[in-house]
């Protein structure tokens, strides 16, 4: 494996930007990249950067380029907080919101290899009598294209919980609700989705034939006596289109405990990977090499407080007698070839909440 110096770049200091996409322009090799900032999507790779105009809203989520990096699909959240998907291209041009219907809450946006948007739809709460089914759907990027189906399968519902630290709501909605985000891809073997509200679980669709297979089956996770409850999430896909990297929780009384597991998606054979600090965050490098994030907790901000402040703490808090904790990250390069696992970074941070690579290799973009 080629060994490269890789250039850190924070794009989002302290979560000011919650979401960015970074691709490849096919004209001239180019990065091509957006981001969200002060509540507008901006086309930062133009020069000058270009603010896209779009309709009122309460946010975006989801920015993702197609390979060829002449457009971007996002989430829009409306005036009305429903949650649409528009397109807009490399100029910024006016953006077109598709007529997709009622979207599943958490999934992001992607792309057909064909070149049409590739989303995941609601499915019917009404009859209670089924198992609730999602549905993989697809959309020509264009103004007053129809939605097509392409399959269903039975969707995991039922997530909840919340947090009461603003650092957490931050810290999601760059990476996922619990810091695990869907996925939606279409791969080589099927069509690569998140099987709960969760992320604890991924299945491959076929779009030939409808069957569902699980990438990771009940025996690999099957909880017994020895081995407590276990799921797998927070996957990315190499640039081989075959291996999947995500992270393995093992579920205790004092919290999760993560590993990172290797899948190979022609074969679902799935490899564990010895790592120096227990992942949280995974991104792929053009060279095969694999960057995590982890955090560990260093302190608590409620030390040292005295009962009036503490008192004043608590009202914010809910009532709640809590401790606020603080933490440090880091990001590490993992070689999966050799094993070497160095650490690049390391700041008193409260999470590493995205992370990305360039196209030539030569910067991690990455948010804490």
């Amino acid at each position: 494996m080629k060994r490269f110096k890789v250039k850190l770049v924070v794009l989002l200091a302290l979560m000011s930007l919650f979401s960015f996409s970074l691709n490849v322009q096919a004209q001239s090799g180019a990065p091509a990249l957006a981001a969200v900032q002060n509540g507008h999507i901006v086309i930062i790779s133009a020069n000058p950067p270009i603010t896209v105009n779009n309709p009122p809203n309460k946010g975006f989520q989801s920015l993702m380029w197609n390979p060829g990096a002449t457009k971007l699909a996002y989430i829009l959240i409306d005036d009305q907080f429903q949650s649409q998907i528009a397109v807009t291209d490399v100029n910024g041009s006016e953006p077109i919101v598709l007529n997709t219907g009622r979207l599943e809450s958490g999934f992001p946006v992607n792309w057909t290899p064909d070149g049409q948007v590739l989303f995941m739809g609601s499915g019917n709460f009404t009859d209670t009598s089924k198992p609730y089914s999602s549905n993989i759907m697809r959309i020509a990027p264009e103004a007053g294209a129809t939605a097509e189906i392409i399959g269903s399968f039975e969707m995991g519902i039922g997530c909840g919980g919340g947090s009461p630290f603003p650092a957490d709501g931050a810290y999601w909605q760059e990476s996922g609700f619990g810091g695990t985000p869907l996925i939606l891809q279409w791969t080589d073997y099927g069509i690569l989705h998140s099987t709960n509200c969760g992320g604890g679980g991924m299945a491959l669709y076929a779009p030939q034939g409808g069957q569902d297979t699980m990438v990771v089956d009940d025996s690999f996770l099957q909880t017994t006596e020895a081995q407590p409850q276990q799921a797998v999430g927070r996957a990315v896909l190499e640039l081989d289109g075959k291996t999947l990297a995500a992270v393995r929780s093992t579920y205790n009384d004092a919290g999760p405990i993560t590993s990172l597991v290797l899948i190979d998606l022609s074969t679902r054979t799935v490899t564990d990977m010895t790592t120096d600090g227990s992942p949280e965050q995974l991104a792929w490098g053009t060279d095969g090499s694999l960057f995590y994030s982890t955090r560990t907790q260093t302190g608590d901000l409620t030390t040292g407080l005295s009962a009036e402040q503490s008192q004043n703490l608590q009202s914010v808090l809910g009532g709640m007698d809590i401790a606020v904790p603080t933490y440090e990250v880091t990001i590490h390069r993992l070689n999966i070839t050799s094993g070497e696992d160095k650490v690049i970074h390391t700041a008193p941070a409260y999470a590493v909440g995205r992370m990305a690579v360039t196209a030539n290799g030569q910067a991690l973009v990455f948010s804490q």
